[in-house]
């Protein structure tokens, strides 16, 4: 008896159990919306839920989902920011040409106004340099010495002997004149004397400084 008595209450609990749980998945199933839309809206609990669950309904919701932007998904923030720089570029570029500034044209130009650097002067040859000093002996003479009384209206060749030294410093050694005349001959060498002069070396062929001995005649005319 005790036995049938255990067996009864396991077969009422495992009723009660099963009953709720069909009341569970019933309770569920309504509030999730998968439950067909019936006329008579009225479902027993001995009813099958199986044939009252909205198969469409369930699949749309399923693709709604699937289709759904995910809120959730980290952006990139490399790809945004190339983009961003990207943007900037093409403003950038659009503002210079609008302003019209020609970048090219304004290169060339200051290329063109660009001062060219002066190069040094050639070097003058032993030859004008003394040119240029014996023209300032004939003034200096012109100046002063030929008015004297002593010097007569004539015109006088001068020569002049002088030493090249190594470093290009000239040494004068002796003044005549034609016709002679010792006071122009003293004249002309105080001028020189108080006027130096310095020419150019003279090399040999090791390209060193040697001196020589050369002579210079000029002429200058009294009227």
């Amino acid at each position: 008896m005790k036995y049938v008595i255990l067996i009864l209450v396991l077969t009422g609990g495992a009723l009660k159990m099963q009953a709720q749980e069909k009341k569970q998945s019933l309770k569920d199933l309504l509030f999730s919306g998968k439950l067909k839309k019936d006329s008579t809206g009225v479902i027993r609990s001995t009813d099958d839920l199986s044939q009252k669950i909205d198969t469409a309904t369930k699949k749309e919701a399923l693709t709604v989902n699937s289709n759904a932007p995910a809120t959730n998904v980290p952006q990139d923030n490399t790809t945004a920011t190339s983009k961003a720089a990207a943007s900037t570029t093409v403003a950038a570029g659009t503002t210079v040409a609008a302003s019209g500034v020609d970048i090219g044209a304004t290169k060339a130009d200051t290329t063109a106004t660009a001062p060219v650097a002066a190069t040094s002067a050639p070097a003058k040859s032993n030859t004008k340099l003394l040119k240029e000093y014996t023209d300032s002996v004939v003034r200096a003479l012109q100046e002063g010495p030929l008015k004297s009384k002593q010097i007569k209206k004539n015109t006088y060749f001068v020569m002049m002997d002088y030493e090249i030294d190594t470093n290009g410093e000239v040494n004068f050694t002796n003044v005549t004149s034609t016709p002679e005349n010792s006071f122009l001959q003293a004249q002309v060498k105080q001028i020189l004397d108080s006027t130096p002069l310095h020419l150019n070396p003279v090399t040999d062929s090791n390209n060193q400084g040697k001196k020589v001995k050369r002579k210079q005649q000029f002429s200058v005319t009294k009227e």
